[in-house]
C-alpha cells in the first residue's frame, strides 16, 4: 500500500505493508512530537525540530525498554517462586 503522509509540511509518500489504521497511528504519533518539539526549540529550521522530535521518542523507548526488562524479570522470579511452592506441595 501506498500512502501520502506529511511530515513538517513536506509530504512523504510511504510505501507500506501495514494496516492503513497502524500507519495513521505512526505519522499522528510523530506529529504530535514535532509540534512538541516545535514549542521547545528556539530555531524553526525543520531539521533541529525533527532531531528534537527523534530524541524525545528515543528517550521514550529506551525508557520502555527498560521498563520491559524489569518487568520480564519480575515475571522470571515469580515465575520461578511459583514453580519452587508446587513442586514443594507435590513432594
Amino acid at each position: 500500500m501506498i500512502d501520502q503522509v506529511s511530515l513538517l509540511g513536506e509530504k512523504i509518500t510511504l510505501k507500506t505493508a501495514g494496516d492503513p489504521e497502524h500507519v495513521r497511528e505512526v505519522v499522528g504519533l510523530v506529529n504530535e512530537r514535532i509540534a512538541a518539539a516545535e514549542k521547545r526549540i528556539r530555531t524553526g529550521a525543520p531539521h533541529h525540530v525533527a532531531l528534537l522530535a527523534l530524541l524525545d521518542l528515543a528517550e521514550e523507548y529506551v525508557q520502555a525498554k527498560k521498563r520491559a526488562v524489569l518487568h520480564k524479570k519480575d515475571l522470571d522470579d515469580k515465575s520461578r517462586e511459583l514453580v519452587g511452592l508446587i513442586e514443594a506441595e507435590l513432594k
